[in-house]
């Protein structure tokens, strides 16, 4: 149990490290300072308010697998839509945002960084509340925080290595790096949400309990699932370094 708690910790720490790292490295190479504190503040924001709901869960149970699967699908909307403006606009869409961002107040900006970050971090916080609210349940706490920790300390480490690497790297790598780390993100938002909302028996004209039987794996914190995250928290680790290393051996000149 001990182990699960730190897997839990670190998988879910570092999805929602990860975006924090990325949107920070992204906004750093547009030297918009400004958003990179939008991020951090919405990012503690959502922090805080994760903190808050993992003890109330802890008292009242979680919440429902429909909520859950709402939010989820919230999320996912706000993935896809970001990574299709990634995929259509690429290396452009730096100087589209410095375009947009003159023609609207540094305020508005500013809180509109801030809400996305919180709402991208918070679906994440919540289903680790979620999560940690149950195992908590299960066993006595006394070995279980320093579990947690550990492994939100890990996901803090690799998170940083990214920002460090992120920053070495051109924005057309960062584009594609975040990508492919986002498109894998929103098909387990997709999974975890088409399996809640068939536990809460929400999906009209099909077999809810088979297809929530089936999907049990497939769940965040199913065998399948987890290899997901594992595979998408490493995804632009290894685009970057491939990047890097390609650009290394065949001497390519790094553009901006």
């Amino acid at each position: 149990m001990t182990l699960t708690m730190a897997m839990v910790t670190f998988r879910e720490g570092l999805e929602a490290l990860l975006i924090i790292a990325i949107s920070i490295v992204y906004f750093t190479s547009m030297q918009a300072t400004n958003l990179v504190r939008a991020v951090w503040v919405g990012a503690g924001a959502s922090f805080l308010a994760c903190i808050g709901l993992g003890f109330l869960f802890e008292h009242i149970g979680g919440i429902s697998p429909l909520w859950e699967a709402l939010l989820a699908t919230l999320a996912a909307v706000l993935v896809l839509s970001c990574t299709w403006q990634m995929l259509r606009h690429g290396p452009k869409m730096g100087q589209m945002i410095r375009e947009r961002l003159e023609a609207v107040s540094k305020e508005k900006a500013f809180w509109a960084v801030a809400l996305v970050s919180f709402l991208m971090l918070g679906r994440e916080g919540l289903e680790a509340a979620t999560m940690l609210a149950s195992l908590s349940t299960q066993e006595e706490t006394t070995h279980l925080v320093p579990a947690a920790v550990g492994g939100l300390v890990l996901a803090i480490i690799v998170a940083l290595l990214w920002v460090k690497l992120g920053r070495k790297i051109n924005l057309t790598t960062i584009f594609r790096a975040s990508a492919i780390f986002m498109t894998l993100f929103s098909i387990q938002l997709v999974i975890y949400a088409f399996h809640e909302f068939t536990e809460a028996n929400a999906l009209p004209f099909v077999d809810n309990t088979y297809w929530h039987i089936v999907t049990e794996d497939y769940a965040p914190e199913g065998t399948y699932g987890s290899i997901l995250s594992y595979v998408m928290a490493a995804s632009p680790f290894i685009y970057a370094i491939y990047q890097v290393l390609q650009r290394a051996l065949f001497k390519e000149p790094q553009s901006v």
